[in-house]
C-alpha cells in the first residue's frame, strides 16, 4: 500500500507543478495589463485566480492524463519497462508550448482585444509574413526573454521536484487497479469540472461586469484547446437563443425597415465613375469631425467640407477580412468565423460590384499587398471585378513596407490606369500603410517613440497621399463625372488606447462621399444618423438606380426613415447601438460586458439584446447555408 501512496503523491506533485505554471500564465497576463483591472486591484486579482481555478484544474488534468494512463497501463505488463526519459521530454515540450503561448497571448490581446485563439493561429498560417509584420509593432525582446527564462526555470524546477521520484514499484495487481481507479477518477472529475449535466466551459470563470477581469480568469491554454476541439463553427452556430420554429424577423424588421418613397437622391447623374477607398484601420478617433484628435487628418477635414459626411457609422467587425465582406457584400460579421475564408461560400453571395458590372461599369481593385491573403483576390474576381492589381504587379524597385507596396505608389498607378479606362468605371483601393507595424519610409509626423504615435503618423501619411491622389485626379478628364467614397474596413484600439473590444468607439469609422457629381445643396452636409458599414451597398445602389434585393442586411443611409441602429461584432461578443443606448453581450460568459447608460431600464436592455441576438442568429444561419 505504501508504494501506491508514494506514486499517488508523485502524481499530486506533478499536478501541483502544472497548476503553478497555470498561475504563472495568469500572472503574466495580469501584470501585462494591470491598468485594465476594474475595481480594487488586489481583491480583483484574487478573484481572478479563484474563479479561474476550475479551468486551471481541467488544464492540468488534461496534461496529466497521458502520462498517468501510459504508466498505469504499462504497469500491468511486467515485461514492459518504461523509464522517466519520455516523461522528461513530454514535460519539456509542454513547458515550451505553455510559455510561448503565454507571451504570444499578451501581444495578441494587446492588438485584438481577444486572447490567442484558433482564429489568430489560422491568420498566422494564412500569411506568416503578415503576422510577422504585425508583430513588428509590439515589443519582442522582453517576450522572448520571458519565454526563455520561463522554460529554463520551470524545467529546472521540474527536474529538482522529481529527482528522486521513480515509478513502477507497485507489484500488487490490486494496488495497480486501486491506483488506476483513484487517479482516473481525479483526472476525469477535474477535466469535466464536476458531475453536473453541463460540461465545463469558459463561462465558468466569468464573474465580473468588467470584460478584462473575466478574460484574465479564463485559462489561456484551456480556452485555446477548446477553440480547436469544440463543435465545428462550420456546422453549428454559436448563436442559438431562439427556437428554430420562431420567426425572428419580428425582432429584425424594425431595425431594417424604411419607407422607400422617402429615399433621397444626391447625385446629378445615375452613371458616375466611382472611386472607392477602403481605409485600413481608420478609426473615428483620427478624424476631428468625428470627435477625434485634431491635426492627424487635416485633408480629410477639407474633403468633408466638399462632400456628404456620415459621422456615426460603425464597422461590422474588428478585422479586415470581415470589413471587406461588410463593405462590398453588405453581409454582417460572423463572430468566430469569416465567410471570405471559404471560397465555396463567398462565391454564393453577392457584392455590389456585380450590379455595377451588369450596369456596364468597368471594375478594378488595387492593393499594395498580397491580394491572395484571406482570398481577397478570388473574392474580387468572382464578384464583378475584371482586374486585380496587387503587390505582384509592381516592380521590385518600387517603395515597399512590411505589408507590400506603399499606398502612394499604388495610388499613382491607379491614376495612370484610369486615364486609359473606359467609362463609366468603378475602381477601389484597399490601403495598407496604416496597418501594424505602422512603418514609414519617410518622416514620422508625430514621432515613432510608441505605437500610438506611429499610428498617428501612418494615418497622417494616408491622409496626405489621398489628398495628392485627388489633386492629381482633378487634372484628369474623368474627374468631373466621378464620385469618391472613403470608408474604413474597421476601427482600432489606437490612438486612444482606452476602449475595450466591447466598446462601440472601437468600431466607429468614417464614411464620406464627395465629388463634383454631388448636387450643390448636399456639399458640406453632415449626416449624424447611426448606421452600419453594411449600409453602403444599398445606399450607393439606390443612388445609381440599381437593384438592391440581394442586400437585405443593407439600408439606405440617405433615407430619413431608416432606423437609427448599428450592430458590431468581435470573436466572442456582439453589440447594438441606438441613440438611447449602446450595449454589448459576451457570448462566452453570457453576460453584458458593456452598456453606455448604466441606469437604462432592464426591460429595454433585454429588448435591445433580443434584437441583436435574433440578428446574429439569423446571420449565422445564412453563413452556414452559403
Amino acid at each position: 500500500m505504501q508504494d501506491v501512496v508514494n506514486e499517488l503523491k508523485a502524481f499530486v506533485r506533478y499536478f501541483g507543478f502544472w497548476l503553478l505554471i497555470c498561475f504563472i500564465d495568469r500572472l503574466i497576463f495580469i501584470s501585462s495589463f494591470y491598468e485594465k483591472i476594474g475595481g480594487s486591484k488586489i481583491k480583483e486579482i484574487l478573484r481572478m485566480f479563484y474563479h479561474g481555478l476550475s479551468l486551471d484544474f481541467s488544464t492540468v488534468a488534461y496534461i496529466s492524463a497521458l502520462p498517468f494512463v501510459i504508466y498505469s497501463l504499462v504497469s500491468f505488463i511486467p515485461k514492459w519497462k518504461i523509464g522517466r526519459k519520455w516523461l522528461d521530454i513530454y514535460t519539456l515540450v509542454l513547458i515550451v508550448v505553455f510559455f510561448v503561448v503565454s507571451f504570444i497571448n499578451v501581444n495578441v490581446y494587446r492588438e485584438w482585444g481577444d486572447k490567442i485563439s484558433k482564429r489568430a493561429i489560422d491568420a498566422f498560417f494564412a500569411s506568416p509574413s503578415g503576422a510577422v509584420a504585425s508583430a513588428e509593432s509590439t515589443p519582442i525582446f522582453f517576450p522572448i526573454l520571458g519565454m526563455i527564462v520561463g522554460i529554463v526555470l520551470f524545467y529546472y524546477i521540474y527536474k529538482r521536484l522529481f529527482k528522486e521520484v521513480h515509478f513502477g514499484h507497485i507489484k500488487s495487481k490490486w494496488g495497480l487497479i486501486f491506483r488506476l481507479l483513484i487517479g482516473a477518477a481525479i483526472i476525469f472529475t477535474f477535466i469535466r469540472g464536476g458531475y453536473g449535466r453541463a460540461t465545463l466551459n469558459p463561462s465558468k470563470a466569468y464573474y465580473s461586469e468588467e470584460a478584462f477581469n473575466n478574460h484574465a480568469a479564463v485559462s489561456t491554454q484551456w480556452a485555446l484547446l477548446r477553440d480547436y476541439f469544440k463543435s465545428s463553427t462550420l456546422k453549428k452556430s454559436p448563436y442559438n437563443y431562439f427556437p428554430e420554429s420562431e420567426d425572428l424577423s419580428n425582432y429584425i424588421k424594425p431595425a431594417i425597415a424604411n419607407n422607400p418613397d422617402s429615399a433621397i437622391n444626391v447625385l446629378t447623374t445615375q452613371r458616375p465613375n466611382i472611386v472607392l477607398v477602403l481605409l485600413e484601420g481608420f478609426v473615428g478617433d483620427l478624424v476631428e469631425s468625428m470627435g477625434g484628435e485634431k491635426g492627424i487628418t487635416p485633408h480629410m477635414e477639407s474633403f468633408i467640407k466638399e462632400g456628404v459626411f456620415f459621422d456615426k457609422i460603425y464597422s461590422a467587425s474588428d478585422r479586415s477580412d470581415k470589413g471587406v465582406i461588410g463593405t462590398f457584400s453588405a453581409f454582417p460579421a460572423q463572430g468566430p468565423e469569416s465567410v471570405i475564408k471559404y471560397i465555396a461560400k463567398h462565391e454564393n453571395m453577392y457584392a455590389f460590384m456585380q450590379e455595377l458590372d451588369s450596369a456596364g461599369y468597368h471594375n478594378s481593385f488595387y492593393h499594395g499587398g498580397q491580394s491572395e491573403f484571406y482570398n481577397v483576390k478570388s473574392y474580387m474576381l468572382t464578384h464583378g471585378v475584371e482586374r486585380v492589381v496587387d503587390n505582384a504587379n509592381f516592380s521590385p524597385a518600387e517603395e515597399r513596407v512590411s505589408w507590400g507596396v506603399t499606398d502612394e505608389v499604388v495610388l499613382n498607378r491607379m491614376i495612370k490606369d484610369l486615364r486609359k479606362e473606359e467609362t463609366p468605371f468603378y475602381s477601389s483601393i484597399f490601403t495598407l500603410v496604416n496597418h501594424e507595424p505602422f512603418q514609414l519610409k519617410g518622416n514620422y509626423k508625430f514621432g515613432s517613440d510608441n505605437n500610438a504615435n506611429k499610428f498617428r503618423s501612418t494615418a497622417y501619411y494616408t491622409d496626405s497621399v489621398l489628398y495628392d491622389f485627388v489633386e492629381k485626379a482633378k487634372k484628369e478628364a474623368w474627374y468631373k463625372n466621378t464620385l469618391f467614397i472613403f470608408i474604413a474596413d474597421h476601427g482600432h484600439r489606437l490612438p486612444a488606447e482606452k476602449y475595450e473590444i466591447s466598446h462601440p468607439n472601437r468600431f466607429h469609422i468614417p464614411l464620406l462621399l464627395f465629388g463634383e457629381v454631388l448636387k450643390p445643396e448636399f456639399i458640406g452636409k453632415k449626416i449624424s444618423r447611426i448606421g452600419n458599414q453594411t449600409d453602403l451597398a444599398t445606399t450607393l445602389l439606390h443612388q445609381l438606380g440599381l437593384p438592391t434585393e440581394h442586400f437585405h442586411w443593407s439600408r439606405d443611409l440617405f433615407n430619413p426613415t431608416t432606423p437609427q441602429v448599428a450592430f458590431y461584432n468581435s470573436k466572442d461578443a456582439f453589440g447594438i447601438i441606438t441613440p438611447e443606448q449602446s450595449i454589448s453581450f459576451d457570448n462566452v460568459g453570457k453576460v453584458i460586458n458593456y452598456q453606455a447608460t448604466k441606469d437604462y431600464p432592464t426591460a429595454k436592455n433585454d429588448s435591445l439584446l433580443n434584437v441583436a441576438k435574433a440578428y446574429y442568429q439569423t446571420v449565422y444561419k445564412e453563413f452556414l447555408k452559403y
